[in-house]
């Protein structure tokens, strides 16, 4: 795959590299990538991720794509699924994502504009909310609006309930974009005195929470702009780590002063902050509330023309770098026999001597056992014969797993006697059971699978069929219909697992109850208590 490699020279290289896996991970194909500042810092050796190795590294940290490869973690992100997240390795054809780092993307979002979101909507979320304790009706100055994270703050204070955004920057040209993006008042810093534009606009209190992405001497600023008892958070630094600040304001104003970053945090501490997006965040993207602000797309060929758009802060959104033109074939999918059958209920014998087999059950701890002999089922079919096959049965339960032994007792063909005519003798089959029979077999069919042997057991609503699905010597599956006296009897025989005491290991029952005699269910229920 493409990859664009850092920490070889001052300038990505893009490589041809071997497509990454990793248990537990999400592999996704890349469609678009969001171009970051910190992409810019780590290239220069100034910035790297907590989970990032030293020396060359794939660079990238935020990303939108199609699940390839699920994660056994993350059974809600199938392969197929649209998603957006954070990572490391994201300029790349294909990128390894933690599974709790990442979400699906709403409706009507193209990758281009989910990829500019989920950095914007963490920081500016974990800013506001986790670190500040933003709630509806406060008021919030956004410093470095124009910046790609800073047009989501906006327009996150502003869906979360803000009373009043105000937003700066220090290009005039720029002013419009913070009004587009709800800006309640847009400050041009270059030219306006801040906190007295912030105090005109907040009747002479400040406002109550500030983020701040710019740092530098305009940091200095910031606690007369802030209200008494407000809160200034520091996220940013495009214009220095360095700032002078009066202490007495900060102190007679009772302020808070908090910084914040992600780069040291580990995945669990990231996944809480990715988490907290559900409740509120997410659902004002899907409606527009909160809406992406892309700047331009540029091909992984044209990466460094990217990189000094964002140098020379020409961009009023966010830089995509896109991979999709390496995903032109069929989107992933869940493989359509993918857990198709449900979870294995039964685990079925065909045995020579049945009464021996019982002993040895019995002996491990493995009972009642309840025996039905000369069962026939109705409407049997063995390749789509007729066929008059009968057998002893006998079924236990060992917690919810149903164990069945078979013996056929007479010459009529089966997929049963052909076990034994093949030298076999033990599991033959795992039965999956539903209640939805007639789907699941229409699927089973449609999934190519073929039907071996099939019949009824109690009538129509005691349906059965064993599939050519051998994959261990004579061992195949069978699917079930659980419902009518079936589904009586199979409750009863779990019921008396769980309260054996040893005694009568083996219960001869009468064939009849599987017809769903009432008088025959009310034999049993009082021969088991009930």
């Amino acid at each position: 795959m493409r990859a664009l490699i850092g920490g070889a020279g001052p300038h990505w290289q893009l490589r041809d590299i071997d497509t990454p896996h990793q248990l537990g991970a999400v592999r996704i194909q890349v469609m678009a990538a969001g171009l970051n500042r910190a992409d810019l810092y780590a290239l220069e050796g100034n910035y790297s991720a907590n989970s990032q190795q030293p020396g060359e590294f794939t660079a990238g940290m935020e990303v939108a794509g199609i699940v390839e490869t699920s994660s056994p973690l993350a059974p809600h992100l199938c392969a197929g699924t649209r998603v957006m997240g954070i990572t490391i390795g994201g300029f790349a054809d294909y990128a390894l994502c933690d599974p709790r780092l990442l979400v699906p993307i709403p409706e009507g979002l193209s990758f281009e504009e989910a990829a500019s979101l989920p950095i914007g909507l963490i920081t500016e979320h974990d800013a506001l909310v986790s670190q500040a304790g933003f709630v509806a009706g406060n008021s919030v100055l956004i410093v470095g609006g124009t910046s790609s994270i800073g047009l989501v703050g906006i327009q996150l204070a502003k869906a979360l309930g803000a009373s009043t955004v105000i937003a700066t920057t220090t290009s005039a040209d720029k002013r419009d974009a913070l009004t587009a993006a709800g800006a309640d008042l847009a400050v041009d810093t270059t030219g306006e005195d801040l906190a007295a534009a912030v105090a005109s606009a907040t009747n002479g209190n400040g406002v109550d929470i500030t983020l701040d992405h710019v740092g530098g001497e305009l940091f200095a600023q910031l606690p007369a702009a802030t209200a008494i008892g407000g809160a200034i958070v520091s996220i940013g630094r495009l214009a220095g780590a360095t700032t002078t600040l009066d202490l007495d304001t900060i102190a007679f104003r009772r302020q808070r002063l908090l910084g914040t970053t992600f780069s040291i945090r580990t995945r669990a501490e990231l996944a809480e902050v990715v988490a907290a997006l559900t409740s509120q965040v997410l659902p004002a993207v899907a409606a527009g509330t909160i809406s992406p602000r892309v700047d331009a797309v540029f091909a992984p060929e044209q990466a460094e023309h990217a990189a000094e758009r964002l140098r020379r802060n020409s961009a009023v959104g966010k830089i995509i770098l896109s991979f999709a033109d390496a995903h032109t074939g069929p989107a992933p999918a869940p493989s359509p026999r993918a857990n198709m059958f449900g979870t294995i209920r039964q685990i079925g014998y065909v045995v020579r001597d049945l009464e021996s087999s019982l002993r040895g059950f019995i002996d491990s701890g493995i009972g009642p056992w309840f025996h039905l002999r000369g069962l026939r089922p109705g409407n049997f079919t063995y390749r789509g014969e007729p066929s008059g096959m009968v057998m002893d049965v006998a079924v236990a339960n060992s917690g919810d797993i149903q164990l069945e032994l078979i013996q056929p007792v007479n010459a009529e063909p089966s997929m049963y006697k052909d076990f034994l005519d093949a030298g076999h003798e033990g599991v033959q089959h795992i039965a999956y059971w539903a209640e939805n029979y007639q789907e699941l077999y229409d699927r089973a069919l449609a999934a190519g699978f073929t039907v071996g042997q099939e019949g009824e057991i109690g009538g129509p609503t005691g349906r059965f069929a064993y599939l050519e699905t051998e994959h261990h010597p004579g061992t195949v599956v069978e699917i079930s219909d659980l419902s009518g006296s079936k589904k009586f009897v199979f409750d009863l025989i779990k019921v008396a697992a769980a309260n054996w005491d040893g005694t009568h290991p083996i219960q001869v029952i009468d064939p009849a109850l599987l017809s769903g005699d009432p008088a025959a269910m009310d034999e049993m229920k009082a021969a088991l208590g009930g």
